[in-house]
């Protein structure tokens, strides 16, 4: 299991209490899920703004990404993280 380690952070009231609503109708079991649960959702979005950038850099339209398969894949994940070996 990871790690973890414990940090303070502050809220405005309004926004923990927003934080508290979703605890409290079960869909997290702690203020710290949330949190961890919107640290991933915000790295995904990065990483769709990123392959959104490399997208638009190489030319690859949403048509490109669907129809090329295999190919499209591999040079946008080698642009985000080198090449694969």
């Amino acid at each position: 299991m990871t790690q973890m380690e414990s940090v303070q952070i502050r809220f405005p009231s309004e926004e923990l209490k927003r934080i508290d609503s979703y605890v409290k109708r079960g869909e997290y079991h702690s203020r710290s899920e949330f949190i961890r649960d919107a640290v991933r959702k915000a790295e995904m979005i990065q990483a769709l703004k990123d392959i959104r950038k490399i997208m638009e850099k190489e030319g690859i339209t949403e048509e490109d990404l669907h129809k090329g398969g295999k190919a499209i894949r591999e040079k946008i994940f080698s642009e985000m993280f080198g090449e694969i070996e």
